[in-house]
């Protein structure tokens, strides 16, 4: 999914539930990089490679997505990269599950294997796979099955919302 965030648009970092830094957007670049003005306090060089949580504000909400800190040059800038596509979010349940295990998890609402796109202390985000005929309806309890690298759980959910995005994913909020 193509970015579409304008130019100096305010952007927040979340580190952690009492870190979140405001910046701005300096560029989108290719390869899923984008380059944001230092935040206040400062990014460190300690942070490179940290997973956080970017957030902007939109006209329906809230977007955000994952991003790993990948650089400071030399002139303040930092560079993201990119690892999931922008989607809904609520800060206040984010993140349950470390955003570093997310790429070693493996999600399946019944025989198909779906994507997780956030785990949190409100629910789950998942991407059925295209042409899904199981597709659940809003209400309806569902059972995932989540395998992890150590073990594997089902849980039940009720789905509260569902929407397809401009690449005509299915999107459902559990």
């Amino acid at each position: 999914m193509e970015l579409s965030i304008p130019p100096k648009e305010e952007i927040f970092l979340r580190f952690d539930v009492r870190d979140i830094r405001k910046t701005r957007l300096q560029e989108i670049l290719p390869e899923n990089l984008i380059a944001l003005e230092q935040t206040r306090p400062p990014v460190e060089k300690a942070e490179i490679n940290r997973i956080v949580l970017l957030t902007y504000k939109v006209s329906a909400g809230r977007i955000g997505f994952e991003a790993r800190i990948q650089k400071i040059t030399a002139d303040y800038r930092v560079l993201l990269n990119r690892l999931n596509d922008p989607a809904p979010c609520d800060l206040r349940f984010w993140p349950r599950i470390r955003l570093d295990l997310l790429p070693s998890v493996r999600a399946f609402y019944g025989e198909s294997e779906v994507q997780v796109v956030d785990i949190s202390g409100g629910g789950t985000h998942i991407i059925l796979q295209k042409n899904d005929c199981n597709a659940p309806e809003i209400g309806q309890t569902v059972k995932l099955k989540f395998i992890f690298e150590k073990g594997e759980v089902t849980v039940a959910g009720k789905i509260l919302r569902q929407w397809r995005d401009s690449g005509k994913r299915d999107h459902v909020a559990i």
